[in-house]
């Protein structure tokens, strides 16, 4: 375990020495009458239920398992519960190492539930993970499985939202990422969590719990704005090239050559698309209300609109609003309908289309 870091990470959050007590440091939050957080370095604890505290206002623990320096995953607890304490989530309506039945004499433990405001029915269910590959692959397993957390949601289906959360401290500043799942009502009905996992659309949303926007309660998941992307760095390259490597493997994809002319394609979308406002909403990501076809026809446009725009090649292709434009004249509702369902047919099978599946499309555009 690297102290320096912790020690890092635990200052930025806004913890200090604790008057007359070497190695130990806390952070009062105000907000509710001082409530204190204890890191302890010489016994290597985490405190989140000081016995000062009356019981009935102190975060509950299902477990001490998050409560020690044992791995670099409980910092990633601790930060996330200052996050949620700072958003206005009470300290008594969060529960850490939430134990859970998974199957014949084994047990698991959810990092963090929290409950409704009023009642002890659960709101919002999170799984810790360490920053990079740990939350990928957690990412990566729920997509194709479920993973741990609905497994979870599978014996406590009164949740409303579920969420994968990672952050680290870099260069100063402290990042975070989280994966939400919002649970739907249709899911109550399903008897098992691979029943309820085949349900679900398998879109993550990565915004609506800690933003400027959100609060305690209200989690509305925007789509993505210009203003919310962030700059690639070196270390990013690496890890990009590992990922489409990995889609291509998983679609057999082996004409590598097509496939580059593809990605080519797919990058002059991405780029027109960032001649943006900062709060100007992206063509370049899979929304909730997609198909398949509505994704390529705006791939399509971003498409044309770069093509022109970059290298002044003229794409030899209409948007839906031309052509609707064009059929304005025909009053056989009908005839109309056919015209048009001929105009998608042809212009989805044009040369921008790619041969993946949409969960693959998915997280390539993600």
């Amino acid at each position: 375990m690297n102290i320096d870091y912790i020690k890092k990470l635990i200052v930025k959050l806004g913890f200090a020495p604790q008057d007359g007590i070497s190695g130990v440091f806390v952070k009062r939050y105000v907000a509710y009458d001082n409530y204190p957080i204890f890191v302890d370095f010489n016994e290597q604890k985490i405190e989140y239920a000081h016995q000062s505290i009356q019981q009935n206002k102190r975060i509950r623990l299902g477990d001490l398992t998050t409560s020690n320096f044992d791995k670099l995953e409980n910092f990633v607890v601790l930060e996330c519960i200052d996050r949620l304490l700072t958003k206005g989530y009470r300290p008594e309506r969060l529960e850490l190492e939430k134990k859970y039945p998974l199957g014949r004499n084994l047990k698991g433990k959810l990092d963090i539930l929290i409950y409704n405001e009023n009642d002890d029915f659960p709101f919002l269910m999170i799984e810790c993970k360490t920053w990079g590959n740990e939350f990928v692959k957690e990412s990566v397993k729920t997509l194709k499985d479920g993973g741990q957390i609905f497994s979870y949601y599978q014996q406590d289906r009164a949740a409303k939202f579920l969420c994968l959360y990672a952050s680290h401290l870099d260069d100063k500043k402290i990042e975070y990422r989280n994966n939400i799942v919002l649970v739907e009502d249709s899911w109550h009905d399903l008897s098992s969590a691979k029943d309820i996992h085949d349900y679900w659309n398998k879109n993550f949303k990565e915004n609506g719990i800690f933003e400027e926007y959100a609060t305690p309660y209200d989690i509305k998941p925007k789509a993505l704005t210009y203003g919310m992307l962030k700059n690639l760095r070196e270390e990013d390259s690496g890890k990009i090239y590992n990922q489409i490597m990995e889609i291509l493997r998983h679609n057999a994809i082996s004409d590598k050559p097509n496939a580059f002319n593809k990605l080519l394609n797919l990058f002059v979308c991405k780029i027109i698309d960032e001649n943006k406002n900062p709060d100007d909403e992206l063509e370049f990501q899979w929304l909730e209300s997609d198909t398949d076809e509505s994704l390529q026809m705006r791939l399509n446009d971003l498409y044309k609109d770069g093509m022109w725009r970059f290298l002044e090649i003229r794409v030899i292709d209409h948007s839906e609003d031309d052509v609707t434009k064009a059929l304005e004249g025909i009053d056989n509702a009908m005839q109309k309908q056919r015209l048009m369902d001929m105009f998608r047919d042809t212009r989805l099978k044009k040369a921008l289309t790619l041969p993946l599946s949409r969960f693959w499309m998915r997280k390539l555009l993600s």
